[in-house]
């Protein structure tokens, strides 16, 4: 069975802004863990936390920018836009992974 083209689309707005919150708390929970060390804590440890965060800010705007897309299809369809979102959503999910599976593993 196809899904309406629409649907998808739906879809990808509605997960591309979820994924982007859950990726804004993640980072923000990062920048405020660095800054609640003590100060004799490494500055090397509080640099791997800062750098975590801001690395998680690509995929947190690949999902703004992916749910954009996505809006831009529904206000004027395109055969172009539509795969842009759809592969861009699907190349989000792959760097998302990356980034947490990263992120966990030097943290």
């Amino acid at each position: 069975m196809r899904a309406e083209l629409k649907d998808v689309i739906i879809a990808v707005v509605g997960a591309s802004v979820a994924i982007s919150g859950l990726l804004l708390i993640f980072c923000g929970f990062l920048f405020a863990q660095a800054a609640s060390f003590p100060p004799s804590t490494s500055d090397k440890l509080i640099d791997r936390f800062r750098r975590a965060a801001r690395f998680g800010l690509i995929p947190l705007l690949g999902a703004l920018l992916d749910a954009g897309f996505a809006i831009r299809w529904m206000l004027s369809p395109s055969p172009v836009v539509y795969l842009i979102a759809v592969f861009g959503f699907v190349a989000l999910l792959v760097v998302t992974g990356i980034y947490g599976a990263v992120t966990i593993l030097l943290l």
